[in-house]
């Protein structure tokens, strides 16, 4: 690091160290561009490549829980069939848990992450506006992840309730 004195232009002096003495000169605009055009844009993609990873293993999960859940309900499904419930109230009904289930899983994410945000020693900042839209993208992939579920549900022949 070279200061100069004030009155000295920094690009003149970086020009002359990188002409005299054959090294890799920048001014603090330039240090500057770098760090964040590189350093910060290389950092950036790396976390939102693990947010894309966190995101489909959460699917996943979220996935399994819920059809193994259904699952566990397939004769119950079967009598609201036979009784006359409609489809979409079931489906409806499936969606909600796994909604219930990644609000609860996006909170308790929240809560866990600003207590033990002291303990480590570097700080995210997490903005209400990012904290919302991550509330969104889980409810959305739970959504999502409660398709197949909501279609296995779909599939059950009400002649299930009565032992057929």
């Amino acid at each position: 690091l070279v200061r100069v004195k004030p009155g000295v232009a920094p690009d003149a002096v970086a020009a002359d160290v990188r002409r005299w003495l054959r090294h890799e000169a920048h001014t603090r605009e330039a240090m500057e561009e770098i760090l964040i055009g590189k350093l910060i844009a290389t950092s950036a993609r790396q976390i939102a490549l693990f947010l894309v990873i966190l995101a489909v293993v959460s699917a996943a999960i979220v996935a399994f829980i819920i059809y193994t859940m259904t699952l566990g309900k397939l004769r119950e499904i079967a009598v609201l069939k036979l009784i006359g419930t409609r489809d979409r109230t079931i489906g409806w009904m499936i969606l909600q848990q796994s909604l219930l289930l990644g609000a609860v899983g996006f909170a308790s994410g929240r809560i866990v992450a600003g207590a033990w945000a002291p303990a480590f020693p570097k700080f995210v900042l997490l903005v209400p506006e990012d904290s919302a839209l991550g509330l969104v993208l889980v409810l959305v992939i739970c959504a999502l992840a409660s398709l197949v579920s909501i279609h296995a549900a779909l599939r059950v022949d009400p002649a299930d309730a009565i032992g057929g």
